[in-house]
């Protein structure tokens, strides 16, 4: 669909808002609705009778719209915000009725459904209106049929049945639309909470000058290795969203310890530690699910595989899977770099280190190495872009 792409793209929505607006017009959720309202065969054929009729009156049936959404105060705003706008409004309305009659979820018709509910939601359109004045649309639909009934000479029974599978189809249709509004809400309010996320990450940022750019590369190596893993693209989004929150609780560690330059004591290092502790204890309460992700991760990104971890020394799968693919990519970007405590390894030196030293199985899970090894082209592009934007 790619005029639906071109609309979700301008529309800013994110690659979860737009899985969930296709997934609203996905031939399953199209058969649900039919199933659920009992819309047949028998009711398409029904409709298809007076077609036609419908077709020859829809520019009056938009026009009677229109005028009484100029009776809203809210909707009248809008429509006399420009001179010809009423004009498109009536003519775009009559073709969306025809294509309606015409029963055909195509393409065009879900791109109409999308537009009409992310124009009430940009234009701020109450909830109540939208379906309220959807309530008088419906009565307009009604007395059109009922017309069109009689003057092809369907008898009353017939009428009737025409009558019920009519409103079948706009029962479908005004879902859609609402739909497709509420996609576009939870969209926003998904990327205002994601907003939130990176200031709150700002706050490591102020204390050690590297790590805004080792958020921005782990969590786009972490997500990386979720894809290797053949994990879809929510939980990819979701753990590039949520792995920058593996250290925020080092805004509980002390400036002498974390911005040591050198190794840590034993007692430094137990507070060091902590930060796993502080960080989940930050985020564990929030309603946010990318928050208790990054409360999980926080935790448990220093877990190792065989169990000799902190803090609390899980073991295998016991150790959430957010967190040991947020171990690996944490590991390769902090050998790689530069550090206030340590040298940059070389890309050789620093797989030799994970491989031998630290060793799949033993510090990682033996399928996150492999799934970071598999896409290690594509994070080494990444830390190269990232770089480069920052240098």
């Amino acid at each position: 669909m790619g005029r639906l792409d071109d609309i979700l793209k301008k529309n800013k929505m994110t690659e979860k808002g737009v899985i969930g607006i296709y997934s609203l017009f996905a031939q399953k959720n199209i058969k649900l609705l039919k199933d659920l309202t009992h819309f047949t065969q028998k009711d398409i054929d029904g409709i298809g009778k007076i077609k036609g009729c419908i077709e020859n009156i829809s520019l009056k049936i938009a026009s009677d719209f229109y005028e009484y959404l100029l009776n809203i105060e809210e909707t009248a705003k809008i429509i006399n915000s420009r001179p010809d706008l009423l004009d498109q409004l009536i003519l775009t309305q009559s073709h969306y009725i025809n294509q309606l009659f015409g029963i055909e979820y195509d393409e065009n018709y879900f791109i109409n459904r999308v537009i009409v509910g992310f124009a009430h939601y940009v234009y701020k359109i109450s909830p109540s209106v939208y379906i309220g004045s959807y309530g008088y649309y419906n009565t307009l639909i009604t007395d059109a049929v009922i017309k069109c009934c009689k003057e092809n000479g369907i008898d009353s029974e017939e009428s009737v049945s025409i009558l019920n599978s009519v409103q079948k189809m706009l029962s479908i249709d005004i879902t859609l639309a609402i739909e497709s509004y509420y996609q576009k809400t939870i969209d926003d309010v998904y990327k205002m909470e994601h907003d939130s996320l990176n200031r709150l990450m700002v706050l490591a940022e102020y204390r050690d000058e590297d790590t805004g750019n080792h958020i921005a590369r782990m969590s786009h190596f972490a997500a990386v290795i979720a894809k290797e893993l053949g994990m879809d693209g929510v939980y990819r989004e979701n753990i590039l969203n949520s792995a920058p929150m593996h250290d925020i609780g080092k805004v509980g560690i002390p400036d002498n310890i974390l911005l040591k330059p050198g190794r840590l004591d034993k007692d430094e290092f137990e507070i060091m530690k902590s930060h796993t502790v502080i960080g989940y204890n930050i985020l564990k309460d929030s309603e946010s699910n990318t928050l208790k992700e990054g409360a999980a991760i926080a935790l448990s990104h220093h877990e190792n595989y065989d169990g000799s971890g902190y803090p609390n020394g899980l073991k295998g799968d016991s150790i959430p899977l957010s967190g040991r693919i947020t171990k690996v990519a944490d590991v390769f970007d902090a050998l790689i770099n530069k550090r206030i405590y340590k040298p940059a390894y070389t890309l050789e030196e620093t797989l030799r280190i994970m491989k031998d030293e630290m060793k799949p199985g033993a510090a990682f899970d033996p399928d996150c190495f492999d799934a970071f090894l598999k896409g290690l082209d594509e994070i080494l592009d990444i830390r190269r872009r990232i770089d480069e934007e920052n240098s």
